[in-house]
């Protein structure tokens, strides 16, 4: 190979490495390589690497140490045992967020740190080659609307509050109306609980199951034991929660009034499974009176929950009227569980 070959080919790998060094500055990307024999932990950063960190030109090489000392206090523990574990371990892929405190100004940035480790034929890790990337944009952006979810749940709170007071104050000047004040103000209450348990469930806590709970732990008595849930969980989004608020109100409210529930002894079953693309809900009541017969007629509570099954929730229900108790069945896409 010619000399104007080779200058020809060293130009055009010193253009491809400008071009992807700009790339990194442009995204906020650090890359890393870690010798990770022996525990050894020698690191090589690179140029946009140390302009993440916050870090001069000669920390090329910095220690081990030195990278844990910069992680944020709160953070370190967390971020040095998810590391050393995963080194230590089998995997092959590693990632973590953390904040870190930057040397040059003193600002605290988060961190998004992804990298592959390459590891023997015995699974000893012998290097790692990653990517830092600061996602401090986000994290802040994040921050900031769970800030104002937070408000706004606060508010919607109130507005609970505020109609539950009107609603009971118009039952006592209008005693004709009271009976159907009561099932509104009971109705207003349920869908508070499905709201309360959307919000909290915003930062990751809770699925089908944990809303049921919620909505059902007024009627499960001083054992706590008269309504039992099993079976699959699920995820559920906020429209469905506030569907399936109105659905199992009504059924606990019937349960109460004339079905297992009005019982001493009487008790509520709900099942839940899942397949590929539905899950299937049973309301199975027990112990309850003797059903001789199905209802005549459907009231304002089961249209209610007809219409917030089908035009909310897109599900499908089926009653069936037991001499043991109603069981109630109900059919909705995960898909549309999830909305």
């Amino acid at each position: 190979m010619s000399n104007d070959t080779n200058q020809t080919a060293e130009r055009s790998l010193r253009a491809r490495q400008a071009e992807f060094a700009r790339i990194q500055r442009i995204g906020q990307i650090g890359g890393l390589e870690v010798d990770l024999r022996g525990n050894r932990f020698k690191n090589v950063r690179s140029p946009e690497y140390l302009a993440v960190h916050g870090l001069p030109p000669d920390a090329t090489h910095e220690s081990h140490e030195a990278w844990v000392a910069r992680i944020h206090p709160e953070d370190r523990e967390r971020v040095l045992s998810h590391f050393l574990t995963t080194v230590n371990g089998p995997a092959t892929e590693y990632e973590v967020e953390y904040r870190i405190i930057r040397p040059s100004d003193g600002q605290t940035r988060w961190i998004l740190a992804k990298a592959e480790i390459t590891r023997d034929e015995l699974g000893a890790a012998l290097r790692l080659i990653g990517a830092h990337i600061d996602i401090t944009a986000r994290r802040r952006a994040e921050e900031q609307r769970e800030l104002i979810a937070r408000e706004l749940s606060h508010r919607i709170a109130n507005i609970f509050t505020v109609v539950n007071s009107l609603v009971r104050m118009a039952a006592r000047f209008e005693p004709a109306n009271k009976v159907f004040a009561e099932k509104l103000e009971s109705r207003l209450q349920s869908l508070h609980r499905a709201h309360a348990f959307v919000a909290k469930k915003e930062v990751g806590e809770g699925g089908l199951k944990s809303l049921l709970s919620r909505l059902l732990e007024p009627y499960q008595g001083s054992q706590g034991q008269r309504v039992v849930i099993e079976g699959n969980d699920a995820i559920v989004g906020p429209n469905a929660a506030t569907s399936l608020a109105l659905v199992f109100h009504e059924l606990a409210t019937n349960a109460v009034k004339y079905g297992a529930l009005s019982a001493e002894n009487g008790a509520v079953r709900i099942s839940l499974v899942a397949d590929q693309a539905c899950l299937h809900l049973t309301w199975q009541e027990s112990g309850g009176p003797l059903v001789v017969e199905p209802p005549v007629s459907s009231g304002f509570g089961s249209v209610l929950v007809e219409r917030a099954a089908r035009s909310q929730l897109g599900a499908t229900m089926a009653y069936n009227w037991g001499s043991d108790g109603l069981e109630v069945t109900i059919k909705v896409k995960l898909v549309d569980l999830e909305r």
